[in-house]
């Protein structure tokens, strides 16, 4: 794995070719007057090879009065030059836009921006002031079928132990390990083989009268088989991405 030389290291990648990226911010704890804002000190950005391509220390756009250092490994000395995040906000831009102006944006298969990647991406976003279109964000906390139940996410500690086979986050979190554990877990999520189906989607209007109430008598005749040949998925399948 490639990874930062040391703590103060800043990398900045322009020319990588890799249509997925995977993001992750190591926060502190307390930012503000109530200690009650979590902030953005450190992000880190991979590409589906796993090489860095943006990794830097966030400069605070506002106090913070504990840096917990035990669990983040940062100091104030981290991020006194960090780079501001007005600036940060505008590298992430450039790198997941990818040219292609936000707006524009339609389709992961269409167009240049790249599919973003990430472990409760919502809130990470949220303490970047960024948005991004949810159709281009494979979160591995909110995809169904890396999910505790449809409500309750996993652990990205115990997603990665439990599909991956190893650990992670043992001692101060690592968003460079964060960010290889969440790509390895979307590679693995969108290689998985499964029948092609010409509209796979629930929601897609052609598959709309599946199971409407008036064939419910001849939902009542079919064998599972039949049943199952004409369910589709109420989720978008990640596999769907490598067609």
């Amino acid at each position: 794995m490639s990874r930062p030389a040391n703590k103060s290291t800043t990398v900045v990648d322009n020319g990588f070719s890799s249509h997925v990226v995977a993001l992750a911010c190591q926060m502190v704890d307390g930012g503000g007057n109530n200690e009650s804002m979590d902030v953005c000190a450190r992000v880190c950005m991979v590409d589906e090879y796993e090489n860095i391509i943006f990794h830097v220390y966030v400069k605070p756009p506002i106090p913070v009065p504990n840096y917990r250092y035990e669990n983040s490994g940062i100091g104030g000395e981290h991020l006194r030059d960090g780079m501001p995040l007005k600036q940060v906000q505008r590298r992430i831009e450039e790198f997941l836009c990818n040219g292609e102006a936000m707006w524009k944006i339609r389709s992961p298969k269409a167009g240049k921006a790249r599919i973003l990647v990430g472990h409760h991406l919502h809130p990470l976003l949220q303490s970047l002031h960024l948005q991004y279109p949810s159709f281009m964000i494979r979160d591995t906390a909110a995809y169904p079928p890396l999910m505790k139940t449809n409500k309750l996410s996993n652990s990205l500690k115990y997603l990665t132990q439990t599909y991956l086979g190893y650990d992670i986050q043992a001692g101060v979190q690592d968003p460079y390990e964060d960010c290889v554990a969440t790509m390895r877990l979307y590679l693995r999520m969108r290689n998985q083989v499964h029948q092609r189906e010409d509209y796979p989607q629930a929601s897609d209007p052609r598959n709309r009268n599946n199971f409407a109430p008036s064939r419910q008598s001849e939902l009542e005749r079919m064998s599972p088989e039949a049943m199952l040949a004409i369910s589709r998925s109420d989720y978008y399948c990640w596999c769907l991405d490598s067609m």
